[in-house]
């Protein structure tokens, strides 16, 4: 039986929905192209790129999964750089914790082989060279690795348009001048912020511009949804209706947390009262679980007038916005690019909207209905 596991990436049975894509990013990785993947969060990203090295597994890849986000500074980037490599030959833990004591490394055999090899691995506990000569060979240790074993390495850089935050000009000429030369490795690059990543990948300036084949990750389809909710409820034997089970798939519009989310929530709601939920019930759930998120959203855009006045237009009318703000005194261009580029809009045909639908009601019952 499928398990409903929500916000954790789903692999196997449960990763539904994107099997052209993944067909089509599997066989672009055996061709060893370098592929971006552009999508906003929570848009199923690392799942479709750890269902496609799940599944090239018995082709003998090393590979490296890397999450920037979760990286704050030059050290540790490259400290989970060298983690992620090693892990090929089950040496993360032992890297992870005999890191800050190169007697440690030496004495460990398996890893006392590896720096003699590598000698920039001692780098870490003996501060021997600065964060930005580690880092540079940390990633050209992502191509060293593999061809010393004679294999072949998939490296993924996981929300790479976070990588701005570590002095972004810089890092970028880095590992473009890096990785540019490695002949052992393709790279997948994976971004929620679209105009960011164009900004790296797809413009003519770019400077990796041409280096990578991009796919754009869009909405799913409901159908999809809709036969995956109606096998889940048949399995526990929880009848529906499917006009209901249309409604909320119109609400989530594709969404593929939210579509997971809710369908979470219809289980979990009838194991407490033998009952499927009203939609109303339904979405007062959702805004309830998310409440601590959605908040957090809105302050991150709330201290910039700009942000806020173009925000409550995008989701509180049809018109187009340059009209509805026209006379407010604000640069509507330039709030319109800093929410595409933070993923909180993105621009379908003419009209903007918002990438996250529960965001959008969320605004509309605190904000615009109670002005």
């Amino acid at each position: 039986m499928t398990q409903i596991n929500v916000g954790k990436p789903v692999l196997g049975s449960n990763f539904i929905g994107r099997q052209d894509e993944l067909n089509y990013l599997t066989k672009l990785i055996q061709m060893n192209q370098n592929v971006v993947i552009i999508a906003p969060r929570r848009y199923g990203k690392t799942s479709l790129i750890l269902e496609a090295l799940r599944q090239l597994e018995n082709e003998k890849l090393y590979s490296a999964f890397i999450d920037i986000f979760s990286t704050p500074t030059l050290e540790s980037l490259s400290s989970e750089i060298t983690k992620a490599v090693l892990k090929n030959h089950k040496l993360d833990e032992i890297f992870a914790k005999s890191k800050n004591s190169a007697l440690a490394m030496i004495q460990n055999l398996k890893m006392k082989t590896v720096v003699e090899d590598f000698e920039f691995i001692l780098g870490f506990p003996e501060k021997k060279e600065n964060d930005w000569e580690l880092l540079g060979k940390s990633i050209d240790f992502i191509d060293q690795f593999p061809g010393k074993h004679k294999k072949r390495m998939i490296c993924v850089f996981d929300e790479f348009g976070d990588i701005g935050k570590l002095d972004g000009n810089q890092i970028v000429k880095l590992f473009r001048s890096k990785i540019q030369l490695h002949n052992n490795t393709s790279y997948i690059f994976s971004g929620s912020y679209e105009l960011v990543m164009s900004g790296l990948f797809i413009e003519k300036q770019a400077p990796f511009f041409r280096f990578a084949r991009i796919i754009n990750l869009g909405k799913m389809d409901k159908n999809i949804f809709l036969e995956f909710y109606k096998k889940q409820l048949a399995e526990k034997e929880i009848s529906s209706n499917e006009n209901f089970l249309l409604s909320i798939l119109d609400f989530t519009d594709g969404h593929p947390y939210y579509s997971q989310l809710a369908l979470q929530e219809l289980i979990i709601f009838h194991a407490l009262n033998k009952k499927l939920p009203t939609f109303d019930e339904l979405i007062e759930r959702l805004l309830l679980i998310e409440k601590n998120y959605l908040e957090k959203s809105w302050e991150e855009i709330s201290s910039r007038k700009e942000l806020v006045k173009t925000v409550l237009a995008v989701c509180g009318t049809d018109s187009q916005i340059y009209s509805v703000l026209k006379g407010t005194g604000i640069n509507t261009s330039r709030a319109l690019k800093t929410l595409e580029m933070n993923g909180t809009i993105f621009k379908e045909g003419k009209k903007y909207e918002m990438s996250d639908p529960l965001f959008a009601l969320w605004i509309q019952l605190n904000l615009i209905k109670k002005t």
